[in-house]
């Protein structure tokens, strides 16, 4: 454990009784023996009150026990000149050193007029020489028993929020410790029971026994901090510079900060800070001043304990105030970091989502939606909530890295927008380049293969050709025109000349598009083959008849080389071609009818499938081909 062997070393220079108290009571306060010399002249002032009448001063009616300790008595009792009820602090037997320690409490309570300290209205010795305290009666009950009831302080404050109450009655609480420094005395005992809740809501800070002062007034009444090198308070709440090791720091205002932030520690996690099964492990908690608080207990009031709580004094806040502000903060703050927890569970529920196997994205963005709205709404009360901004960064950080995994990289820059996370941005923006390469590269792909591009020119050379094909078959078998091959050949390579020109004519359009360029090209190599199979053909012997017949099957393979390479819609086509080649072979004399039928067929089909929406170019096609308006 940290801080044992200093534990071990200096449990060693205490008594017994000290070292029994950090064992078996490590919340009973420790008290030092008489502290400075000017306990002489204080005790002056109460021999001079020797020998006059109890009571001269104002006649008190004692009543009741109300509360007694090991050395002292207090007494309901009646002030008659007021009529009203006062408490009386008296001792139980006779000494010296009990008397001064009881002065010097009344002393520095009646130094301290505050509204959240005890009044003390006066100071009589009785019949023995032994000195009366005469102070405000208080009805109400020890902070100790409420601070962990939130039923009764329902019942008796009406306050639904417990945590909230607590933290208000150590702000007041602070109110009379910032009082007492102001005054140049620190308490050096601040504990839940050492704090009285009145019927109405009235916060009392008692019990100022070992309180010293940081200033000499030289009346010898109050016990100075210098001399407090004896150690003293209360071992479960204790700061370190209060066990008065040589060397440590001294006791100051932050000895208070210290004691506060103890409370505050109880306060959140429902225990002390120091505790142990024996006086070492107290000690040593005292000494290294170490705490864990629990992740329930949200971010800001923790930092706000463990800064209190610092075992250098140096770093804890410099005075009651500023601690009493920071809680104050808190409270202000308290509604933003309550919508940020209830947040953060969204946060912790979106990140299950996250890791599990394959998430439908409208689930993501339903839990993610109400995680970001939460966070907002945070922002939106306390703009400064460092946790809410972390958690919404944190829920933004993985959808986008989520959106970045899936290949969405445009949803990811959206996402990270109003993110500071240069690193994910970084590698969503190359993404999103390679995305954009690959969209440009699939456009183009389908420009290529865009089978509108061009319809008017197919069209136009779907009817030139089929009206040229249709006619030109009868008009050769009815006047016999081409007789002999070459005749066929030097026709066929002729008809491929005028294509030639007619797709240097047309070489916007017809090169546009892959599909463009196929077609053209499967038309051009169509009128080449057919001239060379007609000079092959008559090579062979082959008759006109026959050359002709074998016209019609080049064309039906034709068209089903374009009807699966091109357009499927065109095999209607292919099938006609591949009947008529049929019928053909089996009755070459009206092989003229079949050519020019299945050319007509091909014509209309074609047409039918290219048709344009209008003969005038679209918008696209001007902006696509540089057409100027007429």
């Amino acid at each position: 454990m940290p801080g044992e062997p200093d534990a071990i070393a200096w449990l060693d220079t205490v008594g017994e009784e000290v070292a029994a108290t950090f064992r078996d009571t490590p919340g009973r306060t420790i008290v030092p023996a008489a502290l400075s010399t000017g306990g002489t002249r204080a005790m002056a002032v109460l021999a001079q009150l020797v020998g006059r009448s109890p009571g001269a001063s104002v006649q008190l009616v004692h009543g009741e026990v109300i509360g007694q300790g090991g050395m002292g008595i207090v007494r309901s009792a009646e002030q008659v000149s007021l009529g009203r009820t006062v408490a009386v602090k008296t001792l139980k037997h006779r000494s010296p050193t009990a008397s001064l320690d009881l002065l010097r409490e009344a002393w520095v309570t009646g130094a301290i007029e505050h509204p959240n300290v005890v009044p003390i209205h006066f100071v009589e010795v009785d019949a023995e020489g032994l000195p009366l305290v005469v102070m405000k009666r208080i009805e109400g009950v020890e902070w100790s028993t409420l601070a962990c009831d939130a039923a009764a302080v329902a019942r008796r404050f009406g306050a639904t929020d417990l945590l909230a109450w607590n933290l208000g009655v150590l702000m007041q609480v602070l109110n009379a410790v910032r009082f007492a420094h102001h005054r140049g005395v620190i308490h050096r005992d601040l504990k839940p029971s050492n704090v009285m809740i009145g019927d109405f809501g009235e916060v009392y800070l008692l019990d100022w026994g070992i309180a010293v002062s940081l200033r000499d007034d030289g009346t010898g009444r109050f016990p100075l901090a210098t001399d407090a090198t004896e150690l003293a308070g209360t071992p479960c709440y204790m700061a370190p510079e209060m066990l008065g090791r040589p060397g440590g720091p001294p006791l100051s205002e932050r000895t208070d900060v210290y004691l506060a932030g103890a409370i505050l520690y109880e306060l959140l996690t429902g225990r002390v800070p120091h505790e142990g099964g024996d006086a070492i492990s107290v000690l040593a908690s005292v000494v290294a001043s170490k705490f864990e608080i629990p992740p329930s207990v949200p971010a800001e009031i923790a930092r706000i304990c463990e800064r209190a709580m610092h075992a250098d004094p140096a770093q804890r806040y410099p005075s009651a105030e500023a601690l009493r502000l920071a809680l104050q903060a808190y409270l202000d703050h308290r509604g933003s970091t309550e919508l940020g927890a209830r947040a953060r569970s969204r946060l912790e529920e979106l990140a299950a989502l996250l890791a599990s196997p394959e998430p439908a994205r409208d689930d993501i963005y339903r839990v993610f939606g109400a995680c970001r709205f939460g966070f907002h709404e945070a922002l939106a009360v306390w703009r400064d909530n460092a946790e809410a901004k972390r958690g919404l960064d944190r829920a933004t950080i993985a959808v986008a890295e989520y959106e970045l995994a899936g290949n969405r990289p445009a949803a990811a820059l959206a996402l990270l927008a109003d993110v500071d996370a240069p690193e994910l941005a970084a590698r969503a923006h190359a993404a999103a380049a390679a995305s954009a390469k690959e969209l440009a590269a699939l456009e183009t792909l389908r420009d290529q293969h865009d089978p509108a591009v061009g319809r008017r020119t197919r069209s136009f050379l779907a009817v030139l050709l089929g009206i040229s094909f249709t006619v030109l078959p009868i008009v050769n078998g009815q006047l016999g025109v081409m007789k002999t091959p070459l005749q066929h050949a030097l026709w066929s390579y002729g008809v491929l000349g005028l294509l030639a020109l007619v797709a240097f004519w047309a070489r916007q359009t017809l090169t546009a598009t892959v599909v463009n360029r196929r077609l053209t090209a499967m038309v051009l190599v169509l009128f080449f083959l057919q001239g060379t199979l007609s000079l092959g053909e008559g090579w062979l012997g082959m008759s006109s008849q026959e050359i002709e017949v074998t016209y019609l099957g080049l064309w039906m393979a034709t068209s089903a080389m374009i009807a699966i390479a091109i357009d499927p819609w065109l095999a209607p086509a292919s099938l006609i071609y591949t009947a008529c080649f049929l019928v053909a072979c089996r009755a070459p004399e009206i092989r003229s009818y079949l050519m020019a039928g299945s050319n007509f067929s091909f014509a209309v089909i074609a047409l039918v499938r290219w048709r344009p929406a209008s003969l005038h170019p679209t918008e696209a096609e001007r902006v696509r081909f540089g057409l100027r308006r007429r």
